[in-house]
């Protein structure tokens, strides 16, 4: 299994707020939605679990890398 605990439905969260919000506001609105999703990972990360994680990266991690990849796209273009 590539995913333990809520990891699988945290990752399709994060997948879907991305996605949505760079097809509405481009590549700005993919850095935001990165945004987004570190700050929902990171005031959700207790509901979701401590032992969640998706492709072997727990949950804990996400919202300082997604936050960084934020920044690259950002500043990317």
């Amino acid at each position: 299994m590539w995913w333990r605990g809520n990891g699988l439905w945290a990752g399709l969260l994060v997948a879907l707020i991305v996605a949505g919000a760079g097809k509405v506001g481009g590549h700005p609105g993919t850095a935001a939605g990165l945004a987004a999703s570190a700050g929902l990972i990171f005031f959700f990360r207790e509901s979701i679990g401590a032992e969640s994680s998706l492709y072997s990266v727990p949950v804990r991690f996400w919202p300082p890398a997604l936050l960084v990849l934020s920044v690259l796209v950002a500043f990317g273009k």
